[in-house]
């Protein structure tokens, strides 16, 4: 699997088990997982992934969040822990707190909240 970037989407190769909530879909709860997880629907309530979590731009949550790599092209609202990168597209938009060792802000994306950078590696 790759965290691509350059292209703002993440490649999964076909034997590697993914979490997906579907367009059209709510899910309220808690998520804990090793695989990557992709929103495209809603989801309110706690993920707790080692992985990466991709929000498609249709995708939106309200929720804690500790993962890996965030890659919000949608919306989301809480608090979000990354252990190694957060990234928005120019269609991503934050109301929350994000704690991140790394970060990118594609021009016409939206943080309205705090945002600290420091490692936070587990």
């Amino acid at each position: 699997m790759a965290f691509d970037i350059n292209n703002d989407r993440v490649s999964i190769s076909s034997d590697v088990a993914v979490t997906i909530i579907g367009a059209n879909t709510q899910f309220k709860g808690n998520i804990t997982t090793h695989t990557p997880i992709y929103i495209d629907g809603y989801f309110e309530g706690t993920i707790d992934s080692d992985d990466v979590i991709e929000v498609s731009e249709q995708g939106s949550f309200k929720a804690t969040i500790n993962c890996s790599k965030l890659l919000l092209k949608g919306t989301g609202d809480g608090k979000v822990v990354c252990t190694d990168l957060m990234q928005f597209t120019s269609t991503g938009v934050f109301t929350g707190d994000i704690t991140t060792s790394d970060l990118i802000v594609i021009e016409g994306s939206l943080l309205d909240g705090t945002c600290t950078m420091r490692s936070v590696r587990k």
